[in-house]
């Protein structure tokens, strides 16, 4: 992928055009109890396989479902919107769902019997989008480095769904403004319970920046005009997360062991799904807007470019613990110990 870290090559302005649909915060699992889910299926019964909102991070599990992957392994999937089911993937309550490897690596620290059995998304691109407001009162111009342009930022903030210490991109933005040698906290981030309190205090000028993978940054400034200024995913700043595991399917390891089978065809699955992804990302994106229809068709088409996964959904152990040790040393989470690495993560069930 070609990366590069000035700001000029990706500033991007945005003035307000009317689309359709809300906005949808993409923010990783946390091992916490949500809503009730049925217990393990028996013989004949439906598997669920969680995702936790309808959005492209989880697109490899819609489409897996929509393009019947799932049907072709001779699996009966039902897909369900759960927010924080990762406690009850853990229990078996919920027999498959999306978890990203900060939560994996979080839960098996303390002893949560979650463990990633496949990758879905790898090289996270997060896109950082300045308001009008934020860019006049701050007196930013393009010219600026982006250096510059961050450390006009100063005492601006970001929303955040769960706050500093469990979102991804609050942790990313900590590490961008550590690789442009200013304090983790130069920009703030404020914790926001729900999705459409976070667009309302940036359409109101609350907060004035966003740090958020695409479709989000696009369809918040088509209703808050502002413009884009950097993109993790094309920048030598962030080169260390090409390749690495940003997210893929779990389950709890016991159950996972005791229907072998049937993770491995979740697996299967799903790799179909990364590969089309990956080679006709327009068309997926197509398919998907009935399961992700708060985005509006033309976004989704336009976003699904920007998202990258793994093929066949395969990744080796030892390519895990690689990437556990990029995201440790971005401050994601304390670098694990091998035992640790040993229970979030198999490959026993991929091809």
């Amino acid at each position: 992928m070609h990366r590069s870290n000035g700001a000029s090559s990706s500033l991007r302005t945005y003035a307000p055009r009317r689309r359709t649909g809300g906005i949808a915060v993409v923010v990783g699992l946390t091992a916490a109890v949500g809503c009730s889910a049925s217990a393990a299926p028996g013989a004949g019964e439906a598997i669920t396989v969680s995702v936790s909102i309808a959005a492209p991070a989880n697109a490899p599990i819609f489409l897996a479902d929509e393009l019947g992957y799932f049907k072709d392994e001779g699996l009966d999937v039902k897909v369900e919107t759960i927010a924080n089911a990762s406690l009850q993937i853990a229990t078996g309550k919920v027999q498959y769902g999306a978890v990203n490897t900060s939560t994996v690596i979080q839960a098996a620290t303390q002893d949560i019997d979650l463990q990633q059995i496949c990758v879905t998304q790898v090289d996270p691109s997060y896109m950082l989008a300045v308001s009008n407001q934020a860019w006049d009162r701050n007196d930013m111009s393009e010219s600026m480095s982006l250096k510059e342009q961050l450390t006009a930022l100063k005492g601006e903030n970001i929303t955040a769904i769960g706050g500093r210490t469990v979102n991804p991109g609050a942790k990313l933005l900590e590490s961008l403004l550590e690789k442009e040698g200013l304090p983790r906290d130069w920009i703030g981030v404020l914790s926001q319970a729900n999705t459409a309190a976070s667009t309302a205090a940036f359409q109101k000028g609350q907060v004035g920046l966003v740090f958020q993978p695409q479709p989000i940054p696009d369809q918040v400034l088509s209703v808050a005009p502002g413009k884009i200024i950097y993109d993790t995913g094309s920048s030598d700043l962030f080169a260390e997360l090409d390749s690495v595991a940003w997210s893929g399917v779990g389950a709890s390891r016991s159950y996972a062991a005791d229907h072998p089978d049937v993770s491995e065809k979740i697996c299967n699955a799903v790799g179909k799904a990364n590969n089309y992804l990956d080679e006709h990302p327009e068309d997926a994106a197509k398919a998907l807007h009935q399961s992700m229809n708060s985005f509006g068709e033309d976004v989704l088409v336009d976003s699904m470019g920007s998202y990258k996964w793994a093929k066949d959904a395969d990744m080796t152990e030892e390519q895990f613990t690689k990437s556990v040790e990029v995201l440790a040393g971005l401050g994601m989470f304390e670098e694990p110990s091998a035992d640790v690495l040993e229970d979030a993560y198999t490959a026993d069930y991929q091809k």
